[in-house]
Formats: structure tokens, sequence, C-alpha cells
């Protein structure tokens, strides 16, 4: 059943099918060919993997990224990091990637923070005589840093599948985050240096204030989300409420950026990008459940514990797995596809869960910045009007700051479990 269901799913997935459909028919194959499970299991098991209140935290996270991207408050970010780092060589490269650090704390998607930072930064990067592939490769593979700093979409989604706690999750990435964000700038500043590219003039300290007043209320909805989470005060469904009713007041009565008429399309929007998501949910939770039902992961437990006994070969072949499937899948079908097959795996070896998921999350990242199906290389394509092999090409140093954070994470796990252990969910 297994079988005919990801064979189905895959050849449907090479002529094009939209992932959600490839799924839910190959899973509609895999039960009309098996002898125990009934058509009646598809809506059941649809319904109950997405019907469930942290699940509601996904929709407030999208609705609150694409009302920053339309209130003003990622302009205003951008203006800050310009007025603090602009003067550094490499500097609007700089503001790039710390403009991705703090939108990402915002809106938890690497898709959004390519759009929003991109439209603004690469346009501006080109008329200072920046190259627009190195700019568009800055781009491209900073918005990976979207998904690691909280809230993180694919991370919530990860928890649910792994049964983990999304406060904890959130938290395992803000150190992989922050590593990616300070390495991508100092290869961002050696380039810079190596290449003569033009600095702005050192902003005045009343320049860095002014920039600091128009942003301050912008800078207080990451530290919201940190702290609502982090510290355990809200669950994260109810911190992405608060976020969606902050940016909407600073969007209507603080910046005065966005109108009340300009709502109604707004929800439309995330609604329609609300579906997509939590139907892939919906029928990778019913695909999840047949691969367990045959015992999928247990089998290839029992066949690594025989023919493997090193945790690291087993992160190698898993990581690289997950490299090839990146590069053809979009990152959240695929972490809801392997995680229940590869979570039995590693724990069984004494993996953490959490160090898995951040694991699956930076690897997956990469694979949104590879050709021939990766999101955000699209879409910085398309701004900055290059090809996405040249794109991808000029990206390849900045992501090896990923890989950096891809090798610790696996190597190290304090780098992932250190705070979550300080705030006490482990």
């Amino acid at each position: 059943m297994t079988a005919i269901t990801l064979i189905v799913f895959f050849l449907l997935l090479f002529v094009g099918t939209p992932i959600a459909f490839a799924l839910g028919l190959g899973a509609v194959c895999g039960i009309m060919r098996g002898e125990y499970l009934d058509l009646i299991t598809l809506p059941q098991k649809m319904l109950g993997g997405i019907n469930s209140f942290s699940m509601i935290a996904v929709p407030l996270y999208i609705i609150a990224g694409n009302l920053c991207g339309e209130t003003g408050l990622a302009k205003r970010l951008v203006r800050f990091c310009s007025a603090l780092v602009g003067h550094i060589p490499g500097g609007t490269g700089l503001v790039d990637v710390m403009a991705s650090m703090f939108f990402g704390g915002i809106s938890g998607s690497a898709v959004a923070d390519a759009a929003a930072i991109g439209g603004m930064v690469i346009p501006a990067m080109s008329e200072e005589g920046y190259d627009t592939k190195y700019s568009g490769g800055i781009t491209t593979a900073a918005s990976t840093i979207g998904i690691l700093i909280p809230p993180s979409i694919p991370q919530c989604l990860y928890a649910l599948t792994a049964g983990v706690s999304i406060g904890a999750m959130f938290m395992a990435g803000l150190l992989p985050g922050l590593f990616v964000g300070f390495a991508m700038m100092f290869v961002v500043n050696r380039i810079a240096r190596k290449k003569q590219y033009p600095v702005h003039p050192k902003a005045s300290r009343r320049e860095v204030w002014s920039a600091f007043k128009e942003s301050w209320m912008s800078l207080i909805l990451p530290l919201i989300i940190l702290g609502g989470c982090g510290l355990g005060v809200a669950t994260a469904t109810e911190v992405g409420c608060i976020a969606v009713l902050y940016a909407l007041f600073l969007g209507v009565f603080v910046y005065k950026e966005f109108c009340w008429r300009d709502l109604p399309d707004l929800m439309i929007r995330s609604a329609v990008t609300t579906a997509i998501a939590l139907l892939t949910v919906a029928v990778a939770t019913v695909v999840a459940y047949i691969i367990n039902m045959e015992q999928i992961p247990m089998l290839i437990v029992e066949f690594f514990s025989k023919n493997i006994n090193s945790l690291a070969v087993i992160l190698i072949l898993i990581n690289l797995i997950l490299f090839m499937v990146g590069c053809v899948m979009d990152l959240v079908p695929a972490m809801l596809l392997f995680a229940p097959i590869f979570l039995p795996v590693v724990e069984a070896y004494g993996m953490s869960p959490i160090q898995f998921g951040c694991m699956m999350t930076i690897n997956l990242g990469i694979g949104l910045c590879t050709p021939p199906v990766g999101n955000c290389l699209f879409i910085v394509a398309g701004i900055a009007k290059e090809d996405i092999f040249d794109l991808f090409k000029a990206s390849i140093p900045f992501l090896m700051c990923n890989v950096a954070s891809l090798l610790l994470c696996c190597l190290w796990e304090p780098f992932t479990t250190w705070i979550p252990h300080i705030l006490g969910y482990l």
C-alpha cells in the first residue's frame, strides 16, 4: 500500500500535478489497493490532521506576515538596519541580511521574507552599483533565516507532526537562525571588501536615533513573539492573535499606511495561502498514517540497527536524502511526509526530536534556494530579473552558512536544545 501511494505521488509530481493533489491521489490509490483500510479513512484522517487548536497558529502567522509587508513595518526595519550598518563595507547587503533576521521574527515564512525584503533592497543595491546577481544571491539565501528565527511556520507544522511543543521548536531555531544571519553578514562583508562595493556615509547618532524612533514600535513585534512563546506566557496560537492585532494597529492607527478597505483583499490572499498549506497538511497526515500502519519506520529502524551502528552515518544518509528531496519538493510537504519516517529512526539512536526538527528545517530550507523548484529562488529571480541558475550560483557562498549551521545542528545537540532547556521546555 505504501509503495503504491509513493509511486503514484512521484509520478503525478513528475507531470506537474500540485503537491497536495498528488499526495491525496496517491493516498486514494494506496487505500484502494490495500486490504484493511476503507476510503472513509481519507476524510477522517484529513480532518483529524488539521482539527487542533495549535493549528490555528499557522493562518495567524500568515496573516501577520502579510500585514507586516503592507503596513510599512518591513520598510521601517530596512531603514533602521541601514542606519546601523550601512557604512560598513557591503552595507546594503548587510542591511538585506539584518532586515531578514528582523522580518523573520515576524512572518515565519521564507517566501514572505524574500518577497518583502527583496522587493525593497535589490533595486536599491542595483542603483548603488551592486551586481544584481550578488544582491539576488544574498536575498535568496537570507530568506531562509525566516524559517529558523521564531515564529516559523514549518517548525510549527513539524511540532504538530512530531507531537512536541511548538514553543520548544521556536526557541530551538533561535540560535541556528542567529548563527546563519551573522555568518552571512561576515561573508557579505568579505566579498564586498574584495569587490570594493560602495558604502554609505556613516549615520550620525541623530540619524540612528531618528531611524530607531521611526521603527521601535515595529521592533516590539518580534519581542512579543519571542517573549510570549519563549517564556511560556501564552501559547503560539495566542501569541499569533496578538501579533495580528498589533500589526493591524500599527498599520491603521500609527503608520496609517493600511486602510480598512484593504483588509478583505488581504484576508482573501491569506486564506488562499492557508488553504494550500492546510490541504497539504491534511493529505500528508493520511499518507503518514498509511506509512505507520505498515510499520515502515520500524522496518527502517530494524534495517539500520542490523547494518549500521553509527548515528553519524545515519544522519549523513538522511541529510543526503532530505537534500535531494528538497531540490524537487517544497519544504512543508517534504517535512510532513518524511518526518514520520525518519524521526523514529533517529530517536532509536537517542537523538532529540527537537534537534532533528531543526536539522530538517535547515536542510529543507536550503531546497527553497535550489533549482528546479526553489520558491525563494524563483521569487528573487523575478525581482532581480536574473536567470535562476545564475542566481543560485551567486547564492552558494551564502548558503554555505546554512550548511555550517546544519553541521553544528547534527554534531552538537546544545546548539538547538540549550535555549529550550534554559526556558524549561526540556
